[in-house]
């Protein structure tokens, strides 16, 4: 029998021919010049290897997590779409009437995109909100505030830096700005449309609804009786969504919408990152919440809206209507549809040093409490800790006897699908838990769900051990044979992520056994854009934070010294103290350091 040849077993590498109008060239040893910019395809032609009778191809972008389907022809195009900036690898395989062959690769850089055409972050004084996308004062879309608009200093990136730390002074940091807006009038305006709404086009706002009790728009640009686009809130689903008006009909004229709504319902007096998506290529609109895709459906009736943009309400039938309640902050427009990459890369709120911003949204500290409650020492944000029979203040401490102590105060107190960090101060009595069971899990802080945590913080029993008695002097204590005396004691580790009833929640596990009777900083970081959770201990990272976890949203009370698995219970024994919560999520043990402390 012939042998086959190396050629018949497969088809070496194919050609890959870019697009000589581009947008994007081939890199070299010595150069890569950048090119088009994200969500932009490419044009790349794919050919047959010098001898080789190919009959199809598939391809991969270095950021996808598979490959393309084959694509049929002796010679193919292809239009990939690079999600991102930066460097991309193009990998390209082809097969023949004897399977696939070698791949071949080529790298292009993608330009950064053109940038938002407005951004609104409210963090000035007078008037106007200055348009920060641009520093030319002709090229600026600046909105005027009315009806009541005001600032506020609960902006949603917490703190921002004025001046830069040294090596001699401190950092100087001022309280962020965000606009407060009454629900009836209040609302800003720019002087002209900021979008051409034919084209592709991305909104997006950092929001925080005051009440869920009437439809209320973040954001829409007027036409001559209506917006085209309106992204916000709907009361009827009390939930969120992106809609596009069919036509810009005058009041009495029917009127359809096309519209995208969120996977949840909203979460009132709560940071929430909204995007909506407008795709003229791909006659789509999308809408995203806390960086993730909620849906996409078809819209094909775009049309010219030449009028001023709004914040915090919206034009409809020749009127304005669905006032905003509450706050909205850092207000971002763009003349192109951002990919989901780059949503998500707007959504973590980044500040000037590369790290996420943090917003304070409670502080319950014990310290500064008496009586039955504990104060929210966040300025302007609610929820009082409520404390039952069994939890008492001492000496600075909220101090709970493990069997029905606990705190509570009506939640959700964050978005559990948007980024957060949550932590405290706890310490586990080790003679109470000592007769509690192996595998009893008493929870330190959480947000429930109508059958266990969204997340929590919690303490688990993992057995018994023998350790060594020491005496007063801390020597050990022998028996009348010279023998060490040993004493049976509890051990246990610490957990932040989902408490469930069956054990089939995720979490992060302390790497070392819970010190009994001491107290520890415990700070637990939810990130939405990456999908993972991570642990503290003090500032000490406890899985190098690639632990992958899917939100739940809460549905009720958040509580602390207690949990609900079906029913209250997992009562901690013994004291927490410093409780705070952030909507954002620490990136690093620096960052937790700088903000939480140790």
């Amino acid at each position: 029998m012939e042998e086959r040849t190396e050629r018949e077993v497969a088809p070496k590498p194919p050609t890959i021919t870019f697009d000589p109008t581009g947008p994007y060239t081939p890199c070299t040893a010595n150069s890569c010049v950048p090119g088009g910019k994200p969500g932009q395809a490419g044009s790349f032609t794919l050919g047959p290897a010098a001898g080789d009778v190919n009959t199809a191809y598939r391809y991969k972008l270095s950021t996808d997590d598979s490959w393309s389907p084959y694509i049929p022809g002796a010679t193919v195009k292809i239009a990939p779409v690079p999600p991102r900036s930066g460097l991309m690898t193009l990998q390209v395989e082809a097969k023949d009437a004897h399977g696939p062959g070698a791949a071949n690769s080529v790298d292009f850089v993608v330009k950064e995109g053109d940038g938002p055409v407005g951004r609104w972050n409210f963090h000035d004084t007078g008037d106007e909100a200055v348009d920060s996308s641009t520093t030319d004062p002709q090229l600026q879309d600046n909105a005027t505030l009315a009806g009541g608009a005001a600032r506020t200093g609960q902006g949603r990136r917490g703190e921002i830096t004025v001046t830069p730390a040294t090596d001699t002074t401190p950092a100087e940091k001022v309280a962020d700005s965000g606009l407060a807006l009454d629900g009836t009038t209040g609302h800003a305006a720019t002087a002209g449309p900021v979008v051409d709404t034919r084209a592709s086009y991305t909104v997006a706002a950092w929001v925080r609804l005051g009440t869920d009790s009437w439809d209320a728009t973040v954001m829409g640009q007027n036409g001559a009786n209506r917006s085209p686009f309106l992204l916000g809130y709907e009361q009827s689903t009390r939930k969120w969504s992106f809609r596009e008006a069919g036509s810009d009909a005058p009041a009495g004229d029917a009127v359809s919408y096309q519209r995208v709504t969120s996977k949840n319902q909203a979460v009132p007096k709560v940071w929430t990152h909204l995007a909506g998506v407008f795709n003229s290529v791909d006659n789509t609109i999308s809408l995203y919440v806390n960086g993730e895709l909620q849906g996409t459906t078809p819209f094909t009736t775009a049309w010219a809206a030449a009028g001023p943009l709004q914040i915090g309400r919206v034009q409809s039938a020749g009127t304005y209507t669905d006032y905003f309640p509450g706050v909205i902050d850092e207000v971002a427009v763009w003349q192109e549809a951002l990919t989901e990459v780059q949503v998500k890369q707007e959504s973590k709120l980044l500040g000037a040093d590369g790290k996420p911003s943090a917003e304070l949204v409670a502080s319950w500290n014990p310290a500064q409490a008496t009586g039955t409650s504990l104060p929210n020492n966040a300025p302007a944000y609610d929820g009082a800790l409520s404390l039952s029979s069994g939890a008492s203040l001492v000496d600075g401490k909220l101090v709970l006897d493990g069997t029905s102590g606990a705190g509570s105060t009506p939640g959700p107190v964050i978005d559990d699908s948007g980024s957060f960090t949550v932590t405290a101060q706890a310490l586990v009595d080790g003679a109470v838990i000592m007769e509690k069971p192996n595998g009893y899990k008493a929870q330190i802080l959480g947000q429930r769900t109508a059958t266990g945590s969204s997340w929590s913080l919690w303490f688990e029993k993992t057995g018994i051990v023998q350790e060594p008695e020491l005496d007063e002097d801390g020597e050990l204590v022998l028996d009348e044979n010279g023998n060490p005396v040993t004493k049976p004691v509890p051990v246990g580790r610490w957990h932040f992520g989902r408490l469930t009833a069956d054990g089939t929640g995720t979490s992060v596990v302390s790497k070392d056994e819970a010190a009994l009777d001491s107290e520890v900083r415990l700070t637990g970081v939810y990130d939405a854009q990456d999908g993972t959770i991570e642990l503290y201990l003090a500032a000490n990272p406890q899985s190098g934070g690639n632990t992958p976890y899917t939100a739940q949203v809460g549905s009720g009370e958040f509580s602390v010294g207690k949990g609900y698995l079906g029913s209250w219970g997992n009562y901690l024994p013994g004291r927490i103290g410093d409780i705070r919560i952030w909507a954002g999520a620490l990136s690093d043990a620096g960052q937790v350091s700088d903000i939480v402390g140790t």
